[in-house]
């Protein structure tokens, strides 16, 4: 499939989805999350360097595995695109995410408090991290993957490094829960997300707001 970039005068279908997913989450998780987006807990991540370490790491192993099987097939680095789509894709879907976490972890901790007082805490984090982990799934599955081009590559070689995606994701998702669990920290977590979706646009280049970039008709 190629895309015109001359042409891109309007927004695109993709970048309208994009867009509702967008304000789907704003609507849903600006209410929910308000008292962990007026906290500014980073200092509370960054003093454990362990866990720095961990997401650090984490983070590392889901991009490289993801650089060594993803592709453009020649699509053009644009610079407005990738700095629309990185910077409010990282911030907004993780609302999405936190949002889910904590409906996990009010619903788990719920349960605790009915049947396993001693659990209070711990139970709301494997249910919200099981939850955040469901969703990704299926963000990506149903949205994200059939919605941008191709980019994944089919080789032998590349079949056998995406069998370890999974795990370098889970671990990231991991990562993140904890995160939210121990220091509520949401800015941390959006400032990863950031980067991820940063090496999204840099390695695969997805034709998303091209209207950003379109050029000048008379060339």
């Amino acid at each position: 499939m190629e895309f015109e970039l001359t042409k891109q005068c309007t927004l695109s279908r993709l970048d309208q989805y994009i867009l509702f997913y967008w304000l789907i989450s704003l609507l849903i998780g600006i209410p929910l999350l308000g008292d962990w987006l007026r906290s500014w807990n980073v200092p509370l991540t960054l003093a454990n360097p362990w866990f720095v370490v961990f997401l650090l790491v984490s983070f590392a192993f889901s991009q490289v595995l993801y650089v060594m099987v993803a592709r453009h097939d020649g699509r053009p680095f644009l610079m407005g695109p990738t700095i629309i789509f990185s910077i409010g894709n990282g911030v907004i879907e993780t609302l999405a995410f936190a949002t889910v976490y904590r409906l996990g972890d009010w619903i788990g901790n719920g349960l605790a408090a009915l049947f396993w007082p001693a659990m209070v805490g711990p139970l709301g984090f494997a249910v919200g991290f099981t939850a955040f982990v469901i969703y990704g799934g299926v963000i990506h599955g149903l949205f994200w993957l059939p919605y941008l081009p191709p980019h994944l590559d089919d080789s032998p070689r590349s079949m056998r490094i995406r069998k370890l995606r999974p795990l370098a994701e889970m671990a990231l998702v991991l990562g993140w829960s904890l995160c939210l669990y121990l220091y509520q920290d949401i800015w941390t977590v959006i400032f990863i997300h950031i980067l991820v979706d940063l090496g999204l646009m840099l390695r695969v280049r997805p034709p998303v707001f091209l209207i950003a970039s379109r050029q000048s008709m008379t060339e």
